[in-house]
């Protein structure tokens, strides 16, 4: 195994990081069907949940959604980005104990007649969903080449990854923001990119994990469990590119091998060996929220948002 259990003085005696999962049938989310999440898919699909005890039910549902289902407890852990702190500045009891990539990986593209960034003032830009990830890196990017968000570029939500692509392709919009695999079908269909958002390697959770408190504390050897089948999926997924691209192709549902090697590519460099929560992802993601919506924002610590106990005490 790669872990060694190691800190274990500062976990609760109740909780030992090699017990038995207290609840073993578990819902995990995710939120698009984007190369980001591979290491989750390559968990499920390489028995390591299983491994660890665990019967894994991966649900495909938008970020949003996916925090309620937490916080209402129909599913037991949240595997994506920023949701859970807005959640938890409107009073949701929630808290981020992991992350696999707390920078936003992601690509701005255009339509054909616009060739540099500068060229969407007055035009409309397509995002998934308001407040996710993908839009904290849409409204960055636009930021850091002088763009105004709202102001001097309209962005338009159309909820998912491969709808932003339909909506450049079809004319709705003049760019959009993707992942891959999408990325790649859109350099494809001759689009142009216009700002490679990773390679400025802006801190913001884009797969991160969470629960609410009382899970945390109630099934802490789930959670064990959990965050060793992740640690182990994103090392496989590092070290074995044959099983990480077949579990892309499944959930990615895509069929083509350039696809699958451009999509694996755009995103191996990003899993983190270490899944401690970053506080300056959580201090950077502060800053996107919009005080007017989250007046709690001015005074909080991003110390009340996570508890990386349990990654500590792997």
């Amino acid at each position: 195994s790669i872990f060694l259990a190691i800190g274990l003085a500062q976990v609760a005696p109740a909780a030992e990081p090699g017990g038995k999962p207290e609840k073993s049938d578990i819902v995990v989310t995710y939120a698009q069907p984007s190369g980001a999440f591979t290491p989750i898919w390559v968990a499920h699909e390489s028995g390591l949940f299983k491994k660890y005890g665990l019967n894994a039910n991966l649900q495909l549902l938008t970020p949003q959604v996916s925090a309620q289902a937490v916080i209402a407890e129909e599913a037991d852990f949240y595997t994506n980005g920023p949701d859970l702190i807005n959640a938890r500045l409107n009073g949701g009891q929630v808290k981020y104990f992991g992350g696999t990539i707390q920078q936003l990986v992601f690509q701005i593209w255009g339509a054909k007649e616009i060739k540099t960034i500068q060229d969407l003032k007055g035009k409309a830009v397509a995002a998934s969903t308001p407040r996710a990830a993908l839009d904290t890196a849409t409204r960055e990017a636009l930021k850091k080449n002088g763009l105004v968000p709202d102001k001097d570029v309209q962005i338009l939500y159309v909820q998912s990854v491969p709808a932003i692509l339909s909506s450049i392709l079809g004319g709705k919009t003049a760019a959009g923001t993707l992942s891959a695999p999408n990325t790649i079908k859109a350099k494809e269909s001759g689009l142009n990119l216009l700002v490679d958002i990773g390679k400025l390697n802006i801190p913001a959770f884009q797969v991160t994990y969470g629960a609410t408190e009382k899970y945390l504390k109630n099934y802490p050897n789930t959670v064990y469990a959990f965050l060793k089948a992740i640690a182990e999926g994103v090392v496989l997924s590092r070290n074995d590119p044959a099983v990480a691209k077949k579990a892309i192709a499944k959930y990615a549902k895509i069929d083509d091998a350039p696809t699958i090697d451009g999509t694996y590519d755009a995103f191996a460099p990003y899993w983190a060996m270490s899944l401690a929560v970053r506080p300056e992802a959580i201090r950077g993601q502060f800053e996107y929220i919009d005080e007017k919506e989250f007046p709690k924002v001015k005074s909080a610590d991003p110390k009340d948002f996570y508890d990386n106990s349990f990654v500590d005490a792997l």
